[in-house]
């Protein structure tokens, strides 16, 4: 009697997989590649290029199968094809913009523990606020923490609006690059790549 593969779980196909079982890996490709397939194409719009990395996370995956402790299959090759995703943002010298919008994607899934990274962004925030310069510092809470308006931070630290426009448009900039960067080296740390 041939063994009902398509009766089974993905995370027993794993099993099976892990006990040398091609067919179960046939069944779990045959299952999964379209999802996986859809969600790489969407990201790098290269059909080719989308088709390898599918190929190579289920290489992985074979090669590695003694060794991989997965207790969800589908998430565990879903971050995956993520990580190989981000390999060809990283090769191929994406926009920061495309890699910025990737990166708020994945801290949005349930696959991260956000209260760390809120925990640890808002520190390093808080950390960049403290090497600004007295007067912008003391212009950019005014502005960010209590709200103030340019003409009311102005009235209160008796200087040019113009002033306050530029210290603000100043530490902005600045905090913006500096996001940017941090939140892709973060993302290479965090996620061990």
């Amino acid at each position: 009697m041939k063994f009902p593969y398509s009766l089974c779980t993905l995370e027993e196909l794993w099993h099976r997989i892990q006990a040398d079982d091609n067919k179960a890996f046939d069944e779990l490709y045959a299952r999964t590649w379209k999802d996986l397939y859809i969600q790489t194409y969407s990201k790098l719009k290269i059909e080719d290029l989308a088709k390898d990395i599918i190929q190579d996370v289920f290489v992985d995956v074979w090669n590695k199968r003694a060794a991989l402790e997965i207790h969800n299959v589908k998430a565990y090759l879903m971050q995956s094809v993520k990580f190989k995703v981000l390999d060809e943002f990283r090769k191929a010298r994406y926009d920061f913009v495309e890699i910025d919008k990737f990166v708020e994607e994945i801290k949005a899934s349930d696959l991260t523990d956000t209260r760390v990274t809120d925990k640890e962004f808002f520190e390093s925030l808080h950390n960049w606020i403290d090497t600004l310069p007295h007067k912008r510092k003391e212009i950019f809470h005014l502005k960010y923490e209590e709200g103030l308006s340019n003409k009311e931070i102005s009235m209160r630290l008796n200087i040019s609006q113009k002033t306050v426009q530029n210290q603000v448009l100043n530490s902005s900039s600045e905090l913006h690059r500096l996001l940017r960067r941090a939140l892709f080296i973060y993302f290479l740390i965090f996620f061990g790549i």
